[in-house]
């Protein structure tokens, strides 16, 4: 993964996503493409506490902001010493993610209700991640890093986005230390998670299979604790839903494990 594209907002989360793309970056010898995007409200709106200045200097007072936001990120960059472009857009977040993914191999955006409008940047992250060509890795807030090197949890359910997913994951999945595929409660199908595995080894990846009946236990508590169990870093997991809907019509598993995510997901659809 070589093309990293990078949600850049200025919020809560903004720290762990740069984070974690830097780690990602070092770990592919990658290329991050730092993607602004300024709503059209923010010219429109502006800041409250100006409501009564003219257009001219709520946009003057905004671009300032841009220009601020710029600034401080590119000193990190450039102290990070990575391969690095800056790119800038207006209007809607995830139309412009979506766009720049064309030519991107991931999405580094925030998982979770970290910020104010929660609701708001959880439904952008999970809108991205079923529109975009590319895989989204949503990262929590509170990590410190990324580390790709470690063990990852694969989220197996013989579904095509867990297929496509799965796929986007390989170069990935080729550098951490272990893999374990997870199937809980598995369907009766022919796309099993010993199918999976055996896809996985032909591309050099060794998975171990772990199945697990969910019980009195949802599918998203077993994940969790499979990915405590075996000391998890990351996790490969499907989206499944609805693009264009800022609520993310999710199921049940996708949704809770991107609102509160215990690690950083790779997530596709």
């Amino acid at each position: 993964m070589t093309t990293i594209l990078v949600h850049i907002e200025g919020d809560e989360g903004q720290a762990s996503r740069l984070a974690a793309a830097f780690d990602l970056a070092r770990a592919c010898q990658g290329h991050l493409v730092c993607l602004s995007v300024l709503p059209y409200a923010a010219y429109a709106l502006g800041d409250p506490a100006m409501g009564a200045f003219p257009v001219t200097t709520l946009i003057d007072a905004v671009e300032a902001r841009r220009g601020e936001e710029r600034a401080a990120v590119e000193a990190r960059l450039r102290r990070e010493g990575l391969s690095w472009e800056w790119q800038s857009g207006d209007g809607d977040s995830a139309d412009r993610l979506v766009e720049h993914a064309r030519l991107a191999d991931v999405v580094v955006m925030s998982a979770g209700p970290y910020a104010r409008a929660a609701a708001l940047k959880m439904g952008i992250t999970g809108d991205v991640a079923v529109r975009a060509p590319a895989p989204v890795l949503a990262v929590p807030e509170a990590a410190t890093r990324f580390d790709v090197a470690g063990p990852a949890l694969v989220c197996w359910d013989g579904s095509q986005e867990a297929a496509r997913t799965l796929r986007q994951a390989i170069p990935l999945l080729k550098l951490a230390s272990g893999v374990t595929l997870l199937t809980v409660s598995e369907k009766d199908s022919p796309f099993t998670g010993r199918v999976a595995a055996a896809f996985l080894s032909r591309h050099g990846v060794a998975a171990d299979v772990v199945e697990r009946d969910a019980g009195a236990a949802s599918v998203e508590q077993v994940i969790r604790s499979v990915a405590a169990e075996r000391q998890a870093s990351w996790l490969v997991q499907g989206a499944y839903g609805h693009s264009r809907v800022r609520e993310m019509l999710f199921g049940g598993v996708t949704r809770g494990l991107l609102s509160d995510a215990p690690l950083p997901i790779l997530m596709g659809h």
